[in-house]
């Protein structure tokens, strides 16, 4: 990081520490399949989690775009991501936790973390995410152990894999949302940047963290 960047960083900083507004609770940020099997595409999600970590940032949700990626390239991805995370998840403890999704919305990997909690979803998006907390809740009416006047929205929030509401959305290097979290992201702030993910930096986060600050979160009104 040259003195420029690093003096730029301190700025930013300051200013969001300095800010009456809290940093964003929850954070979720939205990327494509080429984004993550770029050469450093790892490595990128590996410094993106330690900045949000260090920004006190308490719920990081990160959404892999594969919908034109076919089923074995998303089951590549979802391995890799496992492995990834595996290997370095010992040095994270017992700061960071995970959670890793693949497209069907299997649980494929989890690990404890008191500070931190982050979650990955490959291919997994809101439609269907709703889509199986609302036949969940079916079968149970079928089976007699609920009644369908038993149905409001706390109980499909039940259902849900995600179950924190994304104080803001970050989408990289584009200008379309997916599906991702379409139930809890209902009155989340939208951030587009047109900064590629292999080329993100810190100072590029605290910038979006700093826009959010200035914001008035009018959540629907």
């Amino acid at each position: 990081m040259n003195i420029i960047n690093s003096l730029y960083e301190n700025y930013l900083l300051n200013q969001i520490s300095d800010s009456s507004v809290d940093v964003p609770e929850h954070v979720s940020l939205v990327l494509s399949e080429k984004d993550l099997s770029h050469p450093n595409g790892f490595l990128k999600l590996k410094e993106y989690i330690y900045w949000c970590c260090q920004l006190d940032i308490r719920v990081a949700s990160i959404y892999v775009d594969v919908l034109d990626a076919e089923e074995s390239l998303r089951s590549e991805m979802v391995e890799r991501l496992v492995k990834k995370l595996g290997d370095f998840l010992p040095k994270l403890a017992p700061k960071i936790g995970f959670e890793v999704y693949s497209d069907d919305g299997e649980l494929r990997f989890k690990g404890e973390g008191m500070k931190m909690l982050v979650y990955v979803s490959v291919g997994f998006g809101g439609r269907k995410e709703v889509t199986k907390a609302v036949l969940s809740i079916l079968s149970d009416v079928r089976d007699g152990k609920m009644s369908s006047s038993d149905i409001f929205e706390e109980t499909i929030e039940s259902r849900l894999k995600v179950k924190h509401e994304p104080d803001i959305f970050i989408r990289s290097g584009g200008r379309h949302l997916s599906d991702f979290l379409i139930w809890q992201a209902v009155y989340s702030e939208l951030y587009f940047t047109d900064v590629n993910w292999h080329n993100m930096r810190k100072l590029d986060l605290l910038r979006i963290i700093r826009d959010f600050q200035k914001r008035q979160r009018r959540f629907g009104k």
